[in-house]
């Protein structure tokens, strides 16, 4: 960082070197889930490589759905736990609307978990409705904050977060004390797998955008 003082005013600022560090960072950080997303759909020989400052070049011999491929890389996969607010009050909440509609929900900028929590994510049927589903498992910080939450907030609704858009949000009907819990969403079994597969692989630091895309037969 470079900072100056002019008597009372400080003024701190990120140096040539610092914006440097922070893009290199982003960019090692953005291969490694890069890599990971990739390596958990199974494809043979990939290569994935850094090509200059600000580009990542992926090579996937015999994909049959690239398209598939370019949604998973397309998502920055940030998820976070927030309660729905109840106010109009728009100073501590957003308004956000669901992934699959264009209901808008208030849900209040408190972030109560995020995906940094999870420790796996993983696809299965629930056992009544017969729908896929994705359960978790939360670390111990995790679970001791989804309990505390889930047992001063029963009856409320609890919203789930992908990217700024609302995945699903239950009612809290009991403390959810194991550090373990399910989301639902009206998934297909695909789309239930490739949410899994993100939440697996982590959030990425920045927007990824494909932005060339070539095929050879």
């Amino acid at each position: 960082m470079d900072y100056s003082v002019d008597v009372n005013n400080f003024k701190i600022q990120y140096s040539k070197y610092g914006l440097i560090e922070i893009k290199n960072s982003s960019l090692d950080q953005s291969l490694e889930i890069v890599r990971r997303r990739i390596d958990e759909i199974g494809t043979n020989d990939p290569t994935i490589m850094k090509r200059g400052s600000e580009r990542i070049l992926i090579e996937l011999p015999g994909i049959d759905d690239p398209n598939r491929i370019k949604k998973l890389l397309g998502k920055t996969a940030n998820m976070t736990f927030r309660l729905v607010s109840e106010s109009e009050d728009n100073f501590g909440s957003d308004s956000l609307v669901f992934e699959n509609s264009d209901e808008k929900v208030n849900v209040s900028k408190r972030i109560i978990l995020s995906g940094d929590n999870l420790l796996n994510a993983k696809t299965t049927l629930d056992n009544i409705s017969n729908e896929a589903v994705v359960s978790f498992n939360l670390d111990r910080a995790g679970a001791r904050k989804f309990a505390r939450v889930t047992t001063d907030h029963v009856g409320e609704k609890l919203a789930i977060v992908l990217d700024n858009k609302i995945i699903s949000a239950p009612v809290i009907n009991e403390a959810i004390l194991g550090g373990s819990g399910v989301i639902s969403g009206n998934f297909t079994f695909q789309s239930a797998t490739d949410l899994a597969l993100l939440l697996r692989s982590g959030a990425l630091p920045a927007p990824l955008k494909i932005i060339e895309k070539r095929s050879v037969g």
